[in-house]
């Protein structure tokens, strides 16, 4: 197997070393309330490190009640924050209503008085973002007035990883990503950062090169980066980015194309679930299909689900004047996936021709992908049309498959 890097073998055999010692040290660093362990729990999110309980980073009864008198203080907010996201429900009711206390409390605080508040600690910050967001619908102006904190301008970050966080806890609150760019001098902390906050959807995703870039210099650069030179937070989250790597590399060997093919042929099949109620159930449910973009979100449901790195509107090299942007794209395979939707039968020769000329244009000037999949939903049911659409489209050397399915009977 070849990792992401371009290397094998050994490479793999010291990856796996460095993973053990890295787990290691995470699992020992398990203190109660212990933000900058809580920290890295969040980074884990629900990646298994060996030796690490899922209880270490739960809410108790008892710590609860150890703090409720400390509800002025920032770290114990923070902790309460970090876990409200794991604790148990006899115990969340207590930890909401002590952290509402605690934050309307805070927002009377001016967090600019000097370089030691809470607002420059990152293991704070993220748990207090995390305590506002799970309270936002009930203290909706705590939300607000933090994320302006972390906007303003006295704020300034003493690196581009607190930077980074900054826009992540923003993103939390607010909705709004940042395009975060990764740089030639960023550390590996801040690209597997940049990497991680893609896929919690606080930063814009990149694209296929963008990924194997990312992907690349992660492998590469952690192998190579002493863990005792790291906080535990820090090797939390280059430990998630490797293993999540190194666990898509395991699933580049296993799935292929015919693997996807196999799965959108199954579209039609699974269609049968689809809701579309009769007007004789007291509170019927319908999911209309009428257009193309309701079949790319159905596919992106079962793509996302399957394959990583799945890519949606993968943007393309430019040709002559034109852009062109595939419905989806799959780097791991480098297959792209062009859907069309067909009203009426008379729809597959216009379908002929979009698809004609968009294939010379999708794989010109691009490294990332190889070959293309057409999918064709046909809300019209035309199945005479579907043999001669399929022959000719899969006469064109770039489409290595083409995939027609008929709407479902019940869908009117």
């Amino acid at each position: 197997m070849t990792s992401p890097s371009g290397d094998s073998g050994p490479a793999m055999t010291y990856a796996g070393s460095w993973l053990a010692e890295a787990g290691r040290r995470i699992s020992t660093a398990a203190v109660p309330g212990s933000l900058e362990f809580l920290l890295a729990c969040y980074f884990l999110g629900r990646t298994p490190v060996p030796g690490l309980r899922q209880e270490t980073r739960q809410l108790s009864a008892s710590w609860l009640e150890e703090n409720r008198a400390r509800l002025g203080q920032t770290p114990v907010l923070a902790a309460i924050g970090y876990g409200l996201a794991d604790s148990s429900p006899g115990t969340q009711s207590t930890a909401r209503s002590m952290l509402a206390s605690g934050l309307r409390r805070l927002m009377s605080r001016n967090p600019f008085t000097d370089r030691l508040t809470f607002a420059y600690d990152l293991p704070q910050v993220v748990g207090i973002g995390l305590g506002a967001r799970a309270l936002a619908a009930d203290l909706p102006e705590f939300s607000e007035w933090f994320a302006g904190t972390l906007q303003d301008e006295r704020l300034q970050p003493s690196g581009r990883f607190q930077a980074l966080l900054y826009e992540h806890v923003r993103a939390l609150l607010t909705g709004q990503i940042a395009a975060a760019p990764i740089r030639q001098d960023d550390d590996v902390s801040i690209i597997a950062l940049r990497y991680w906050m893609a896929s919690a959807g606080t930063v814009r995703p990149p694209d296929a090169d963008e990924h194997r870039n990312l992907q690349k210099r992660i492998t590469g650069e952690a192998l190579r980066t002493d863990l005792d030179q790291l906080s535990v937070s820090r090797t939390a989250l280059i430990y998630r980015a490797v293993t999540a790597i190194l666990d898509a590399s395991v699933d580049q060997v296993i799935l292929s194309r015919s693997h996807l093919v196999a799965i959108l042929e199954r579209f039609e099949a699974a269609m049968r679930r689809w809701r579309f109620d009769t007007d004789s159930l007291q509170k019927p449910i319908i999911w209309p299909v009428t257009a193309e973009r309701e079949v790319q979100d159905i596919l992106w449901l079962v793509l996302r689900s399957v394959f990583d790195d799945v890519v949606e509107e993968e943007t393309l090299p430019k040709v002559g004047h034109s852009t062109y942007r595939a419905d989806f794209g799959i780097p791991s395979l480098g297959v792209l996936i062009e859907v069309k939707y067909a009203r009426k039968g008379s729809d597959f020769k216009t379908i002929e021709t979009e698809v004609m000329i968009d294939s010379v244009a999708y794989l010109h000037g691009v490294t990332a992908y190889r070959e293309i999949v057409v999918f064709i939903y046909d809300a019209s049911a035309s199945v005479q049309e579907h043999d001669t659409t399929a022959a000719a489209l899969r006469g064109i050397d770039s489409i290595s498959d083409v995939i027609i399915v008929s709407r479902p009977g019940q869908l009117a």
